[in-house]
């Protein structure tokens, strides 16, 4: 059986409080709330090798989708 990760941003706690009353007794649910601040990468320093060869996230859309307040991520 699938689940499902919510990731809400920070910017709809109401969203995030309102999914969790849902989901709480659904084993395969579960609701976070975003807790990145920023990119991690602030500035590029010329010199130095990129050493990752992809995007390792594998819904690289999660960004975007947390712009309209909730992601979701189906775990396997």
């Amino acid at each position: 059986m699938a689940r499902y990760l919510f990731i809400v941003s920070m910017q709809d706690p109401a969203l995030h409080d309102e999914l969790l009353q849902r989901f709480s007794d659904d084993p395969n649910a579960e609701v976070i709330l975003d807790r990145r601040r920023a990119e991690r990468r602030q500035a590029e320093i010329p010199g130095l090798l990129e050493r990752r060869q992809a995007d390792r996230r594998r819904r690289p859309g999660v960004n975007e989708e947390l712009r309209r307040s909730v992601a979701i991520v189906e775990i396997s």
